[in-house]
């Protein structure tokens, strides 16, 4: 709602700062009369385009402003819509973690069987006081994608989840892993690009640009499978 707020007040200030003179200086004529200046409508018509032209000049650079910012707050309603969805699942609240999720969610488990959690809470079939509660330690959004990880100390199972939150603001994938480090990666395309530019030669391929990993607090004295999400 802030930001909503902000960009009002911004569009306010644009449009009362838009001023320009509505007369022109007369000179006196022959008679002692007041003439209009030679070149005078002229010279209003012109001030008046031009007072147009910075309006609409304004305008442009406040919508231009308002979609820059509009970016910004993209990964922040996406962690927003996670976090929400968390909570509706370990509150049971059916209703409000099926306004959240596409119907045809695409569901994705890496790790064993017996830890598919999050399937047997989204049809139902994980109820009661013994459901597993998932309790995100850490939320991360990296454009559509969210990043989240969390353990279960009394069972040692650490897990994390790989949301993607499509344009419509619903959830329309998951990729759950289970007892798995993951690290996520992204190509930078300026490195693939500059690494074409330097390179005469075959250019080495651009190396992919580590965006989050796994943060166990155990990760010294205990291995995990290893694997790489790339988005």
């Amino acid at each position: 709602f802030d930001l909503f707020l902000s960009l009002d007040f911004v569009s306010i200030g644009l449009l009362g700062s838009a001023r320009f003179l509505d007369f022109v200086p007369r000179t006196a004529g022959a008679g002692g009369r007041s003439e209009p200046k030679r070149g005078s409508r002229q010279e209003l018509a012109n001030h008046k385009q031009g007072a147009a032209a910075a309006r609409e000049a304004s305008a442009s650079s406040a919508e231009l402003a308002e979609l820059d910012g509009a970016r910004e707050p993209d990964e922040r309603d996406a962690n927003f819509l996670v976090l929400r969805l968390y909570e509706a699942l370990n509150f049971g609240d059916a209703r409000r973690a099926q306004e959240l999720l596409a119907p045809d969610l695409e569901w994705w488990f890496h790790g064993p069987p017996a830890h598919q959690h999050m399937m047997r809470l989204l049809t139902g079939a994980d109820r009661g006081k013994a459901r597993f509660l998932f309790v995100p330690r850490s939320v991360e959004a990296f454009g559509s994608t969210v990043i989240a990880e969390g353990t279960d100390d009394s069972r040692q199972l650490y897990w994390v989840h790989a949301w993607t939150v499509g344009p419509d603001g619903v959830i329309t994938q998951l990729r759950e892993y289970f007892n798995t480090d993951l690290t996520v990666t992204r190509l930078s395309a300026s490195a693939a690009k500059n690494t074409a530019i330097s390179s005469s030669a075959a250019p080495a391929p651009a190396k992919p640009k580590c965006l989050w990993q796994s943060r166990r607090a155990d990760s010294a004295h205990k291995s995990l499978p290893g694997l790489v999400l790339a988005i």
